[in-house]
C-alpha cells in the first residue's frame, strides 16, 4: 500500500496546456467522425441518380396524367421517408453544434494558458534583476559606510518594481483584447456593460434621422453656459448615474455656474431641470428619496453629445465614441483604461530595452537606441495616455501647461510623472478620485507615492481638486496650502488620511472641503476657521487631540451653511455644544454622527463594575467581623450566669461595631468610585434649566440629522420654541426614547425620518398634533411607534387633494 504522502507532483502550465489540446484534438475527431456519418446517411436516403434523371424515365411515368394510384400512394410513401430522414439528420446534427462551442471553448482556455506561459517566460528576467537588487540593498545594509548607495538602491529597485508591473499589464491589457471568449467577461464601467447598443456616433443615417435632427434642435435652444454644463455627460458610458454632487463640483470648476451660496444651487437645480424638462437627460429615482440625486443620458441622445462635443473640441474621441486621452487637439482629456493594445512603438521600445536584447546588437545601433532612449516620466506619461506615436508624445508633453482639465474616468493608479504635473500650470479642474454613483461599481484607486503631489505650488488657476477614494495618501503635501484658487477640495474616502496641513487656512477661497470616510484622520488644525468664505464642511471630526479645531473655533466662519460632524470622543456634551451652535450665523444643515470612540457609558460601566467590586469586598469583611465576634462571645464561660446578659450585649455590640466600620469604609469607596459618573449626572442636571444666550445660531437651522444618539433624552436645545425653522429632522439609530413639547408647543417640520429607534415612544394620534404640518414620514424598525399608517417600505406621504 503506499504511503499517503506519495502525492503526484503538480501539473505545470504546459502539462495542463497539452492536456486541453488533446481533449480538443479527441472532440474534433468525433465532429469529422459525425459529419461522415451525417453526410453519408442523407446521401442513401436521396434519389439516386438514374431516378433524377428525367431521360431514362418512361413515357408513361413522364405523363403525370397517366399515373396510377399506386404510383402516387409510392410517391407520398418517399415523401413521407425523406422527411424523416430529414428529422434524423437535424437530431443527429444537434451534438455536432454542442461539440463545435466546447471546440471554441477549449480554443479559448488553450490561448489563455499559452499567455500564461508567454507572461512566466516574459518576466523570468526582470524577477532575476529584482532578486539581484534586494540582494545589493541588504548587503550594503551590514556596511554603515554605504548608507547613500542603500538610498540609491532603493530608487533603482522601485523603478525596476514599475517595469515589470508595466509589463504584467501589457500582457494583461493583450490578452484580454485579443481573447473572444472572455468578451461577454469585459463589463468594467469604463467600457460599458456588455450587451450595450451599437454606438451611433459618425454614422451617416443616424445623423440625418430625425430624431438626430430633433435632439440638435433642443441643443440649439440652449445658451452657450448650458451647452458646456450638457456636453459634460458626453464622456461617461452609457446609462451610467452621475450625481449631482459630483455636477456641481464640476461646473463650479470650470466656471460653468457661479458660487455665490444659495445661487450656486439655484443655477444648479434650474439647468438640472432645464435639460429633464426638454428629455436630454433623465433623473434616477431612488426609493425613499423626494428628489433625485443622480442622473443618467440614454444610448441614443449620448451619441448625439459626442457628435456636439466632438464638434465643439470640448472632449477627443475615437472613431468608437469614446473618449481619449489624447489633449493635443483640445484642452482637456480623460485618463482612460484603454481597451485596445499598446501602442506598438512602445511596446517596441520596451522589448529593446531588454539587457540581452541589447547586448546582441551592434554597437552603433545600441548608441543610436540610447539618443532616442525616453526618460522615465516620458514612460510614465505614454502609460498613462497611449499615444499613437512617439511624435505626439513627445508634443504633448511640450503642452502639457495647456492642459486645463483632466479627468480620471477609469485609471486604477493615476500617479503622475512628477515632472509633468509641475508643469501644468493652466490646470483648473483636477479630478484624479473616484466619480461612479454605484458602490457596487466603485473601482479602487491606489498611488504608490505622494512624492508628484508637490507639484500643486505652481497650478495658481486650479479651482477643482478630488482625490476621492484614493489609497496611499497618509498626509497631503505643504504646498496644496498654496493652492489661491481653489474652490473645491474633495477627500471623501481617503481611507489612509491621517492629518491636513497646519497651513490649511490659507486657502481664503475655499468654499466646499469634504472629509467625509476618512476614519485614520485624528487631527484637524485650528487653523480650519481661517477659511472664511468656507460655506460646506463634511467630515469635521471632535478629538481628544491638543490644539484640535473644535465646535466654537468653526462658530467664526461666517459663511458656512452646511456643517457635517463625526464625535470620536466622551468628553463631547451635546447639551454644551448648543452655546457654540446658536454662534453661527448662516448655518442652515446640520448633522452630527457618534463613532464607537463618542460613544459614553464605557467609563460608566467601569466605574459601575469597580464599584460593585468594592462593596462585594466590604460585604465579605463585614460578615467575617459578624463571625469573629459571635465566636469570641460564644467562647466564655457558661457556668457564669451572672454573665450571660454581659456576654450577648457584647456580642451585640461587637456586631454593631463592625457594621458601624465597614458602613463608614463602604460608604467610602463607594462616593470615590462614583464622583465621576455623579459629577456627569449633576452637569446634565444643571443643563436641563439652562438654555443658550443667543439662539440665532439654532433658529437659521432648516436641517437636522442625528446618528446614533447615545442618550436616552434629546439635547435641552431641541424644541420647537428654539427650532422655528426646522422643517428636515431625521434621527437614526441611538438611545433616544422621546422628544420635547413643552406647553403644547407644534413642531413646524415636514419630512420626518426616524429609523432604527428602539427605544422611541410614540403613536400615530400623538404624532399628528405634536407635527401638524407633516407630509413625509419615514418609519423604520421602531417597535414602539405605533399605528402608523405606513407602507411596506415604512413610508407615510400626505395625500394632497386636488381641487
Amino acid at each position: 500500500m503506499s504511503s499517503t504522502d506519495d502525492k503526484p507532483p503538480p501539473l505545470s502550465i504546459q502539462d495542463i496546456n497539452n492536456i486541453i489540446t488533446n481533449l480538443k484534438n479527441l472532440l474534433t475527431s468525433d465532429c469529422a467522425e459525425a459529419e461522415i456519418t451525417v453526410a453519408t446517411n442523407t446521401a442513401a436516403n436521396s434519389p439516386t441518380g438514374n431516378e433524377q434523371d428525367g431521360s431514362n424515365r418512361t413515357g408513361n411515368e413522364q405523363d403525370g396524367s397517366n399515373r396510377t394510384g399506386n404510383e402516387q400512394d409510392g410517391t407520398n410513401k418517399q415523401d413521407g421517408d425523406a422527411n424523416q430522414a430529414q428529422e434524423t439528420n437535424d437530431k443527429k446534427k444537434e451534438p455536432l453544434y454542442e461539440l463545435g462551442k466546447l471546440c471554441k471553448e477549449l480554443d479559448y482556455m488553450i490561448r489563455s494558458f499559452q499567455n500564461l506561459e508567454n507572461l512566466k517566460n516574459s518576466l523570468t528576467e526582470p524577477f532575476k534583476t529584482l532578486e539581484a537588487n534586494v540582494n545589493d540593498i541588504v548587503s550594503d545594509l551590514e556596511k554603515d559606510e554605504l548608507r547613500k548607495q542603500v538610498q540609491h538602491n532603493l530608487r533603482v529597485f522601485r523603478n525596476n518594481i514599475t517595469r515589470v508591473k508595466i509589463l504584467i499589464l501589457l500582457q494583461l491589457q493583450a490578452a484580454s483584447i485579443n481573447s473572444d471568449g472572455n468578451r461577454a467577461l469585459q463589463t468594467t464601467f469604463a467600457t460599458g456593460e456588455a450587451g450595450d447598443l451599437p454606438y451611433l456616433y459618425r454614422q451617416p443615417i443616424f445623423e440625418n434621422s430625425y430624431y438626430f435632427k430633433e435632439i440638435e434642435e433642443k441643443y440649439e435652444s440652449l445658451d452657450d453656459r448650458q451647452k458646456l454644463c450638457l456636453l459634460c455627460f458626453s464622456i461617461f458610458p452609457e446609462n451610467a448615474e452621475i450625481k449631482k454632487r459630483f455636477l456641481r463640483f464640476w461646473w463650479v470648476g470650470e466656471n460653468l455656474i457661479p458660487q455665490n451660496g444659495n445661487d450656486e444651487m439655484g443655477d444648479l437645480n434650474d439647468t438640472l431641470t432645464t435639460f429633464v424638462k426638454k428629455r436630454l437627460i433623465e433623473p434616477v429615482l431612488k426609493k425613499n428619496r423626494l428628489q433625485p440625486r443622480s442622473y443618467k443620458v440614454t444610448p441614443i441622445v449620448r451619441s448625439c453629445l459626442i457628435h456636439f462635443a466632438k464638434k465643439a473640441g470640448f472632449f477627443d474621441y475615437d472613431p468608437d465614441g469614446k473618449p481619449i486621452m489624447d489633449f493635443s487637439s483640445c484642452n482637456k482629456a480623460c485618463m482612460v483604461k484603454s481597451e485596445r493594445a499598446t501602442a506598438s512603438w512602445f511596446a517596441d521600445y520596451l522589448k529593446g530595452n531588454d539587457k540581452d536584447g541589447n547586448s546582441e546588437k551592434p554597437k552603433e545601433q545600441q548608441q543610436h537606441q540610447e539618443q532616442g532612449k525616453l526618460s522615465a516620466d516620458l514612460v510614465k506619461l505614454q502609460m498613462l495616455f497611449n499615444f499613437l506615436n512617439k511624435e505626439k508624445l513627445i508634443s504633448a508633453s511640450q503642452q502639457i501647461d495647456k492642459l486645463q482639465t483632466l479627468f480620471n474616468l477609469s485609471k486604477q493608479f493615476p500617479d503622475l510623472p512628477t515632472e509633468w504635473f509641475s508643469k501644468m500650470t493652466g490646470i483648473k479642474v483636477l479630478y484624479l478620485g473616484r466619480w461612479e454613483a454605484t458602490a457596487g461599481q466603485a473601482r479602487h484607486i491606489e498611488v504608490e507615492d505622494i512624492e508628484f503631489l508637490k507639484g500643486f505650488k505652481n497650478m495658481k488657476n486650479l479651482r477643482l481638486l478630488s482625490l476621492q477614494g484614493i489609497s496611499g495618501i497618509p498626509k497631503l503635501p505643504t504646498t496644496l496650502c498654496k493652492l489661491e484658487n481653489l474652490r473645491i477640495l474633495d477627500l471623501r474616502a481617503c481611507h489612509d488620511l491621517e492629518k491636513l496641513p497646519e497651513r490649511i487656512g490659507s486657502l481664503k477661497k475655499l468654499t466646499y472641503l469634504d472629509l467625509s470616510e476618512c476614519y485614520l484622520l485624528d487631527y484637524i488644525p485650528q487653523q480650519l476657521n481661517k477659511l472664511s468664505e468656507l460655506q460646506v464642511l463634511k467630515g469635521f471630526v471632535i478629538l481628544d487631540a491638543k490644539n484640535s479645531c473644535t465646535l466654537d473655533d468653526l462658530s467664526e466662519l461666517s459663511s458656512l451653511r452646511k456643517l457635517s460632524v463625526n464625535v470620536n470622543t466622551t468628553k463631547f456634551n451635546i447639551d454644551e455644544a448648543g452655546d457654540a451652535l446658536a454662534k453661527f450665523q448662516k448655518l442652515e444643515k446640520l448633522r452630527i454622527a457618534w463613532g464607537w470612540g463618542g460613544m459614553p457609558g464605557k467609563e460608566d460601566s467601569t466605574l459601575d463594575s469597580s464599584s460593585e467590586q468594592q462593596q462585594s469586598k466590604t460585604k465579605k469583611k463585614q460578615a467575617s467581623s459578624i463571625s469573629s465576634a459571635a465566636a469570641k462571645a460564644s467562647t466564655d464561660k457558661v457556668n457564669k450566669g451572672e454573665e450571660k446578659g454581659n456576654r450577648e450585649r457584647s456580642a451585640v455590640a461587637a456586631a454593631g461595631e463592625a457594621n458601624s466600620k465597614t458602613a463608614k469604609l463602604g460608604g467610602g469607596l463607594r462616593g470615590t468610585a462614583n464622583i465621576a459618573l455623579m459629577a456627569k449626572k449633576w452637569r446634565r442636571l444643571s443643563m436641563k434649566g439652562r438654555e443658550p444666550q443667543n439662539l440665532e445660531g439654532l433658529e437659521r437651522l432648516v436641517k437636522l440629522d442625528l446618528q446614533c444618539f447615545p442618550r436616552s433624552e434629546p439635547p435641552t436645545w431641541l424644541v420647537p420654541r428654539k427650532m422655528k425653522k426646522l422643517t428636515n429632522l431625521s434621527i437614526r439609530g441611538g438611545r433616544l426614547g422621546y422628544l420635547n413639547h413643552k406647553d403644547g408647543q407644534k413642531w413646524n417640520v415636514d419630512t420626518l425620518r426616524l429609523k432604527f429607534l428602539v427605544n422611541f415612544k410614540m403613536n400615530w394620534k400623538e404624532m399628528q398634533q405634536r407635527f401638524p404640518n407633516l407630509k413625509y414620514l419615514e418609519n423604520l424598525r421602531c417597535p414602539r411607534i405605533t399605528f402608523c399608517p405606513c407602507d411596506a417600505d415604512g413610508v407615510w406621504q400626505k395625500f394632497v387633494q386636488s381641487k
